[in-house]
């Protein structure tokens, strides 16, 4: 598990999507373009990351807070949100805006914590893509960061980096791939780094990983709220 400059302490899910999930939604975009990266910061596509599959968990860390990454230029949001998608999941629609999405070559400087940097010397990313964005949840507007990315299989247990990777991100004082927000950039409204009442989730298959951080924008969130949690099930993977 990681802890953000806030010294939060992250209680973690690991959370896997059924391969059913991508039939039942619909989304459109509108608009287009991307905010402007950092300075410092690198570019490039990232790769495509696999289809996720049945069953779900949870698994509760204890404590213990990781290296922060360094304070960055604030990147106010753009004037209105570069991509709009609507997605529905059974009985549950989501109008989602989209204000910032990042990808990078490689995933090392954008990120933190000994442990993850260590794994992440030994197997490089294929890629890292991040999103800031923001929906309403029961009526309530919420925001959320998502990091994606991938890694190359190996011989014997074609998942086990992927695997590894999600296991660091889970356990305590293990670091993590900076969100968007620790890098300095915004969205329109709400805190400027991740709240301490949050749901966090790990979401995987094959040799791809996502991590979220979900938050309510107009007052504190209960840690691992439920409504929270199903947003990242219903909107992974679908746009």
């Amino acid at each position: 598990m990681t802890a953000m400059p806030n010294a939060r302490l992250r209680l973690a899910v690991t959370l896997v999507v059924a391969a059913t999930l991508a039939a039942c939604a619909s989304s459109t975009t509108r608009g287009s373009g991307v905010a402007a990266s950092p300075t410092g910061s690198s570019g490039g596509s990232t790769a495509d990351f696999p289809a996720s599959s049945g069953g779900a968990g949870s698994s509760p860390p204890s404590s213990g807070p990781a290296s922060p990454p360094a304070s960055s230029p604030v990147i106010p949001a753009p004037a209105t949100p570069i991509e709009t998608h609507t997605v529905t999941s059974d009985n549950r629609t989501y109008v989602v805006q989209v204000w910032v999405r990042k990808r990078d070559t490689e995933c090392i400087t954008h990120a933190h914590g000994k442990p993850l940097l260590d794994f992440l010397r030994q197997h490089p990313c294929l890629g890292l893509e991040r999103v800031l964005a923001t929906t309403t949840v029961g009526g309530r507007p919420v925001g959320y960061a998502e990091s994606s990315t991938g890694f190359r299989s190996t011989t014997g247990n074609l998942y086990a980096n992927a695997a590894e990777f999600k296991r660091l991100e889970l356990a305590d004082n293990t670091g993590s791939i900076n969100d968007l927000l620790s890098e300095g950039y915004r969205l329109p409204r709400g805190p400027t780094s991740i709240p301490p009442g949050e749901a966090f989730g790990v979401i995987g298959q094959d040799n791809g990983v996502a991590v979220w951080d979900v938050w309510y924008l107009d007052g504190p969130t209960q840690s691992q709220d439920k409504a929270l949690l199903q947003v990242i099930t219903d909107l992974y993977l679908q746009f």
